[in-house]
């Protein structure tokens, strides 16, 4: 009998859910969801019932029923964890995830109510739940920890799950072991990420979520101390005034209007040159990260592989290659292998092929 696996990815006003079948996939549904249904369910406890109630549909549309499943997987809060792998939520581990569920709160992100819905999911069957390569996993090295400010060490906040997955897959296609090669993997999405991967571990990288490193579609990357101190102090600016601006009104979004990069590179074909300029600045800064990393590996790398959805882009690929083309060779997973990630991060433990990590 295969074992049947249910993977749930809830973002802040999305939902994705894949059935897989050992490593088979099954099905997978993405579903945005309207400002009117949020507006209606706007407390963490009300998403649990409602999207409760929109799992119960996929499966139904499915023939599947909850009873169906040997295990659930869940896509992390951004809980500091020691290292890679598939978690067991259990004991310290499930602690830590349900403290970012405040059921009479309006939710930050989906994940923080993901592990109180699969509770109302499985019910009283002892069912296990895993979660798979959190995005806070620290596997920097000592140097990379250091800061120039006392007190406050460079922390890691990458795609992790993604890199992963993707530095798993490169290794399978390739015939040899992620732990055996040395990567630079760019996640290229609405937050971008650029890891030094030294033989399975993520040695360094830029702080992606909105921190240093590259400007996106909508994040402002690296701003100096001197603008930062302007923003806070002298323009009269709250602090969520400020977090909304440095991530959700900066980057491409910022200099452009647009987030969406192929209505970028539509502009520079009609002849627009502020477009072809900011375009230029994007490809300009994540080369210079993959700079860093090439740096942090001593300039001994296997492959630089690009994911994300802005990997779609052959015009920004080409760009970032006359940069750092001649590094490592480049190799392209365009889009996001989330939910391969979580559902194969759970099966190599119910196989055997490897064991949970415990806190």
């Amino acid at each position: 009998m295969a074992f049947k696996i249910l993977v749930l990815n809830l973002g802040g006003t999305s939902s994705k859910f894949s059935i897989y079948e050992d490593a088979r996939h099954i099905v997978t549904k993405s579903i945005s969801h309207c400002a009117e249904d949020m507006a209606a369910h706007p407390l963490s406890k009300d998403q649990v019932a409602y999207r409760k109630e929109i799992v119960l549909g996929f499966l139904r549309e499915n023939h599947y029923q909850v009873d169906d499943f040997d295990t659930f997987v869940l896509r992390a809060p951004p809980f500091p964890a020691p290292r890679g792998g598939t978690y067991l939520v259990e004991g310290r581990c499930r602690e830590l995830v349900l403290s970012y569920y405040h059921p009479d709160e309006k939710p930050i992100h989906g994940n923080r109510f993901v592990l109180p819905l699969i509770d109302e999911l499985r019910g009283a069957r002892n069912v296990p739940v895993y979660l798979v390569d959190p995005d806070m996993v620290d596997e920097f090295s000592e140097v990379a920890h250091v800061s120039g400010l006392p007190g406050y060490a460079r922390k890691p906040s990458i795609h992790y799950l993604n890199q992963k997955a993707i530095a798993r897959k490169y290794a399978q296609d390739v015939g040899r072991a992620y732990s055996e090669l040395r990567l630079i993997i760019c996640h290229l999405g609405g937050g971008i990420s650029i890891g030094a991967h030294e033989y399975g571990v993520a040695i360094d990288s830029n702080e992606g979520s909105e921190g240093w490193g590259p400007f996106s579609t909508d994040r402002a990357g690296t701003v100096a101390t001197s603008i930062m101190l302007e923003l806070c102090f002298d323009k009269g600016l709250t602090r969520q005034e400020v977090h909304g601006l440095l991530r959700g009104k900066a980057g491409l979004k910022g200099h452009l209007g647009t987030d969406d990069l192929r209505e970028v590179e539509r502009r520079i074909a009609e002849g627009d040159q502020k477009a072809k300029l900011v375009f230029n600045a994007l490809a300009y800064q994540i080369a210079k990260e993959i700079g860093s990393c090439y740096a942090a590996l001593r300039g001994k790398v296997d492959a630089i592989i690009f994911t994300g959805g802005m990997s779609n882009s052959k015009k920004l690929i080409g760009a970032i290659e006359s940069y750092v083309g001649g590094f490592a060779p480049f190799v392209l997973y365009p889009g996001e292998k989330e939910q391969e990630a979580l559902a194969l991060g759970a099966y190599r433990v119910l196989t055997g092929a490897e064991e949970p990590i415990l806190l």
